[in-house]
């Protein structure tokens, strides 16, 4: 049997057709054959071998950014404390700032209250029934809070947002947003225009607070003519980043009109039907963020990690090991936890009476293995330094953390030694 021979370039296969055409006797049919095989033939092998060598090189271009340019921070502050020209802290939900200045809404702001009690003390107001509001005659409503729907919708676009970009989720630390409540009544009545009476949580309960991360939507233009992409049925779209902070981390908005995002040296490259178009959105995670505004004095809590080669490899990998020193390496590489440690964890058959679950993701849905049916992982954690409010809320952002690389095991949280 004859062997056959792997063409490696065009110039191999250039050679490999003119040894062939001298095997043809009959000199018509040979020149036939040339003009074919070199002036049609090849062409089109040429063209293809430049198609995959541009395609080759786009995948080189593109580039994995480290989960840390996309760290996302929270931190609350008054209201009338905001600086619209910080550059690095924006609101979560910035209809609240713009209040005062829509004289016509479509519908009321919703009542918003931030509770600063301690975490054992939140949820015994949560699980408060009812409380009484009332109106400038003095007529009572009966009031009840739920965690704000505002930013609980912010949170949930932004995982969209995430996962659009096929970019990895990180837990958000929700400490700060899950503190705040709206206020509503069963009826019409606009909660804000209510004197409400919370009791014995009265002291624990502040008005006009704001959230805020360091997550800016921002829009960009198409100035330019783009060409055709390689098959020339679809526009490559550019935003160059060097127009903007190189330190942060840059995503595209949900955009029914784009294809295809990919990242590249200092800019994101959008594959589109269109094109040109006008105000497409996209969100910059600012790096470096300053807190020496005025009023900016609560603490920051932050998804950022230690960067480690290692580490960005085997999230690359999606891969877990299911060790006890990786649950340890998981929690140790966060950055600024000040509250917490984790000391030692086990496998359970059911949870324990006290327990700190990991919801700081709801928005994540179902899984395919039902969490009732799993064994329980219980993570115990001990209190360090002197640090205590926000103790339970970072057990429960390693626990959310872990979770999402846990498929086997529902885990929660155990915090030793809990103060009051």
């Amino acid at each position: 049997m004859e062997e056959v021979n792997i063409v490696e370039s065009i110039t191999d296969l250039q050679q490999h057709i003119r040894k062939r055409l001298t095997e043809i006797e009959d000199l018509d049919e040979r020149k036939d054959a040339r003009e074919i095989l070199l002036e049609g033939l090849v062409p089109i092998f040429e063209r293809m071998e430049k198609r995959y060598l541009d395609l080759e090189n786009q995948i080189k271009r593109e580039i994995e950014i480290p989960n840390e340019k996309y760290a996302v921070s929270m931190t609350v502050i008054k209201k009338e404390d905001y600086d619209p020209i910080n550059g690095t802290l924006y609101p979560v939900f910035p209809a609240l700032l713009q209040e005062d200045k829509e004289q016509e809404k479509t519908e009321p702001m919703p009542c918003l209250i931030y509770f600063a009690g301690s975490y054992q003390k939140k949820e015994e107001f949560e699980k408060t029934a009812d409380f009484q509001g009332f109106d400038d005659s003095g007529k009572s409503y009966i009031v009840r809070v739920r965690k704000a729907k505002c930013y609980q919708q912010a949170l949930s676009e932004l995982y969209q947002v995430f996962v659009y970009n096929k970019i990895g989720w990180t837990t958000v630390n929700t400490g700060y947003l899950d503190r705040f409540y709206e206020v509503y009544t069963d009826g019409d009545t606009d909660a804000n225009s209510l004197k409400i009476d919370f009791g014995s949580y009265e002291e624990d309960i502040q008005n006009d607070m704001l959230l805020l991360w360091n997550v800016e939507k921002f829009t960009f233009q198409c100035r330019k003519f783009m060409v055709p992409c390689i098959d020339e049925k679809y526009y490559e779209h550019e935003l160059n980043l060097k127009n903007y902070d190189l330190e942060s981390g840059y995503m595209l908005g949900i955009n029914e009109d784009v294809l295809k995002v990919r990242h590249e040296k200092d800019k994101i490259i959008m594959t589109s039907l269109k094109e040109s178009f006008r105000d497409w959105e996209a969100y910059r995670f600012i790096g470096k963020i300053d807190t020496s505004s005025h009023g900016y004095t609560y603490e920051m809590l932050s998804n950022s990690r230690k960067s480690s080669f290692f580490q960005n490899y085997r999230e690359q990998q999606e891969s877990f090991l299911g060790s006890r020193t990786e649950l340890f390496w998981m929690v140790q590489r966060f950055e600024n936890n000040f509250y917490v440690e984790l000391e030692k964890c086990e496998v359970l058959g059911m949870s324990p009476n006290s327990c700190l679950e990991g919801d700081m993701n709801p928005f994540l849905g179902s899984t395919i293995f039902p969490m009732e049916t799993r064994k329980i992982l219980a993570l115990y954690f001990r209190r360090k330094g002197q640090k205590n409010n926000f103790c339970e809320d970072m057990v429960r952002f390693f626990v959310s953390q872990i979770q999402l690389s846990v498929c086997e095991y529902k885990c929660v949280g155990i915090l030793q030694d809990k103060g009051v």
